[in-house]
């Protein structure tokens, strides 16, 4: 039950320590080889939906560089005032992840170090939300725990809750969500150790 009330602590802690962390995470992007892939296979001008988007740096800031549009969606009123000051030309929704419905499909969505602070249950249940705003050809890309159970890390101090479904159950959710899956790599060594999914949308409900 612990795990249970830190995992529901996220969304405050990520509203407490918006600056803090904005100012700790930089604008070094890591994650640069598989933005570099999600592009290679969306259109020029493609729509990515940013799910866990902060405060648009240095993801949607790079994105944006390469021509995209995007709609951000983040539980934090403060990155997302970031977001909207640094991008005001954008889409910025405060929401939480596992509620929001958009009329709108994407090229593209990303759930980058967010989607991994759900507990398992939530996470199980948000392939519907990503299927939810997918259309033939979306690609899906999201960081994940490398391995079945519970982590907990720490933020300021803090405990920071992780949870992390098998490999297997992953692959059979994006299946049965519609998803095939492209890429995965554990542990990523060229991207800071992320164990990370690339997906594409073949069967759209």
């Amino acid at each position: 039950m612990h795990n249970q009330h830190l995992a529901k602590n996220i969304i405050e802690l990520y509203r407490k320590y918006a600056r803090e962390w904005v100012a700790l995470r930089g604008e070094d992007l890591y994650e640069k080889v598989w933005l570099d892939r999600v592009l290679a296979l969306v259109p020029a001008q493609a729509k990515i939906l940013d799910i866990g988007c902060g405060s648009g740096k240095p993801i949607a800031a790079y994105l944006l560089a390469q021509g995209c549009r995007v709609t951000g969606v983040d539980s934090s009123e403060t990155m997302l005032l970031m977001a909207q000051q640094n991008f005001p030309d954008q889409t910025w929704i405060q929401a939480d992840m596992r509620q929001f419905h958009l009329e709108q499909k994407f090229d593209a969505i990303l759930a980058w170090d967010s989607f991994f602070h759900l507990t398992q249950d939530n996470q199980r249940q948000m392939f519907a939300q990503f299927a939810r705003h997918a259309q033939l050809g979306t690609v899906l890309m999201f960081s994940s725990g490398p391995a079945h159970g519970e982590a907990i890390g720490e933020l300021f101090g803090e405990p920071l809750y992780h949870a992390s479904l098998t490999q297997e159950e992953y692959r059979d959710l994006l299946t049965k969500s519609g998803f095939q899956v492209l890429n995965m790599v554990a542990e990523d060594p060229e991207c800071t150790g992320h164990t990370v999914w690339l997906a594409q949308m073949v069967n759209p409900r």
